[in-house]
C-alpha cells in the first residue's frame, strides 16, 4: 500500500511537536532542588552525548536505585525521581542543561543551590555578555574542590581544582558571546559559599 508523501511528513511533524510539548510540560514544573542535584551530579556523567543511550526506556521506576544511589538525597521522593527521568530526556532532546530559575540570586540565599549535603553548588549566573569576568568567592571553610562555569549548552569557560589554603578565592574567565551561564561546584567535603561577585572587566 502507497501512503502519500504529504500524509507521512504531517506524521513525522506531529511527532516531533508532541516530543516538544512533552519535553516543556514535564519541565515546566521541576524544582530547583532536583535540578541542583541533576545538574551537578548527574549531567555531568552527560553532557555532551545525547545519545539513544541516555534514555530509561522503562520508565522512571526503572531508574529510581540509580538516582537514589546517585542523587546525594537518599530521602528523595518518587515526585523528585520522576523530575530526574524529565531532566535526563529533556537533556537527551534539547541538547540543553535546564534550571528552572530565571537566573536570579541573591547571595544570602545561596544555599538554595546546594546539594542537600552542601558538598555541591549548581548556581545560574543569568545571560552573560562577551567579555572577560572575574568571578569572587569566599567560603566558610578551607576545602578544596572544583569550580566550573559552563554554559547551558555545555560550554566550558572555566574549570580548575582549587586547593585548601584560602578561604577567598578569585578567578578569570572570557566569554566570545552572550550566553545562558551557571556556576557549578563540586567538593568532597561541606562547603559554604560566604561570598560570591561577578565583575564584568572589560569590553569585548
Amino acid at each position: 500500500m502507497k501512503i502519500n508523501r504529504k500524509i507521512l511528513v504531517l506524521i513525522s511533524f506531529f511527532a516531533v511537536f508532541s516530543i516538544s510539548l512533552f519535553s516543556a510540560e514535564k519541565t515546566k514544573d521541576i524544582s530547583t532542588k532536583t535540578a541542583v542535584i541533576f545538574n551537578t551530579l548527574c549531567a555531568k556523567c552527560h553532557e555532551g552525548q545525547c545519545s539513544g543511550r541516555l534514555s530509561f526506556d522503562t520508565g522512571s521506576g526503572a531508574a529510581s536505585s540509580h538516582i537514589r544511589r546517585y542523587s546525594d538525597n537518599s530521602e528523595i521522593s518518587k515526585g523528585e525521581i520522576k523530575e530526574f527521568f524529565s531532566l535526563l530526556n529533556y537533556m537527551k532532546k534539547e541538547c540543553l542543561l535546564l534550571m528552572p530559575d530565571d537566573g536570579k540570586w541573591e547571595v544570602g540565599n545561596l544555599s538554595r543551590f546546594a546539594l542537600p549535603s552542601h558538598k555541591g553548588y549548581f548556581i545560574p549566573l543569568g545571560v552573560l555578555k562577551s567579555g572577560d569576568y572575574y568571578l569572587t568567592l569566599k567560603t566558610k571553610e578551607s576545602v578544596r574542590f572544583r569550580i566550573e562555569v559552563i554554559s547551558n549548552n555545555f560550554d566550558v569557560f572555566l574549570d580548575q581544582s582549587v586547593c585548601s589554603d584560602k578561604k577567598e578565592r578569585l578567578f578569570n574567565f572570557t566569554l566570545d558571546e552572550s550566553l545562558n551561564s551557571f556556576l557549578r561546584i563540586r567538593s568532597k567535603e561541606v562547603l559554604h559559599i560566604t561570598t560570591l561577585e561577578i565583575k564584568k572587566t572589560c569590553d569585548k
